[in-house]
């Protein structure tokens, strides 16, 4: 009995080293198990969005579908559809780059951050020249006009920005807006492409009921037009020498818009 005793239970030896171990474990294990809920959380919130915000495009077909939606020869999307896709949204706040520009809104994020009490609305923007804030998936700078008409900060977080140059016009969704990080194309920036497919843009008005509502890396968008449909940091557009990619459909991780609404 007494050697069975002595022999009961564990060292401080031997209990020492098995934390250790499990404290290894978890520190390789814990933070790639973050990473991949955080992940989830954002494929979700961009499914989300884009069934949000394709309801909103159909509603907004039906009740005017002869609509213009870019003008001849307009690089940006017109104001009148801008405006009728946000009335069929649960909007919190808005600033514009062009007609209704707003220094307060669209400009602050930076200069008043670390301002305690700033409004708190007036934080989750800057659309002036914000478009080098976001990165690829590659990790260059996006240089890109894509979105840089109008924006618009959702109900449920999301900020949205309205925009198209030479990509047909366009629509990109920061799920968790740019104060939630990360800010990457194909980790919580995704992109739809309302396009006619033709590709003659900007020759003649463009009307709503022309257009298809497409996630970028689908059929019939530029990233398959120009071989930039996969959701990988190899597959886009080289950076250009200042390190930036000048075309929203070109960057590596635009593809990713249609991998990831299509998951299970």
């Amino acid at each position: 009995m007494k050697n069975y005793k002595s022999r009961a239970g564990f060292t401080l030896a031997e209990v020492l080293i098995t934390l250790g171990i499990i404290g290894v474990v978890a520190a390789m294990t814990i933070p790639t198990l973050i990473s991949n809920i955080q992940e989830a959380h954002f494929h979700a919130k961009w499914k989300e969005c884009y069934s949000i915000l394709n309801n909103a495009f159909k509603m907004t077909v039906a009740e005017n579908p002869r609509m213009i939606a870019s003008k001849q020869n307009a690089y940006y999307p017109s104001s009148q559809f801008i405006d009728a896709i946000l009335s069929h949204l649960h909007v919190m706040d808005t600033c514009g780059s062009n007609e209704d520009y707003d220094e307060n809104k669209c400009d602050n994020y930076d200069v008043y951050a670390d301002v305690p009490n700033w409004p708190v609305k007036y934080r989750w923007s800057g659309i002036a020249n914000f478009y080098s804030r976001y990165k690829t998936l590659s990790g260059g700078k996006l240089n890109a006009y894509d979105f840089g008409q109008k924006a618009a900060l959702l109900k449920n977080g999301a900020a949205i920005y309205f925009g198209g140059v030479h990509s047909g016009l366009t629509i990109v969704v920061d799920v968790n807006n740019f104060n939630g990080g990360p800010n990457i194309i194909g980790k919580d920036v995704y992109a739809i492409s309302l396009t006619n497919t033709s590709w003659q843009t900007y020759a003649n008005d463009q009307y709503i009921e022309s257009l298809y509502f497409r996630p970028y890396g689908a059929e019939g968008t530029r990233t398959e037009k120009d071989g930039y449909q996969g959701c990988d940091a190899s597959i886009g557009a080289s950076a250009n020498e200042n390190g930036d990619i000048n075309y929203l459909f070109q960057a590596p991780g635009a593809g990713c818009s249609y991998k990831y609404l299509n998951e299970k």
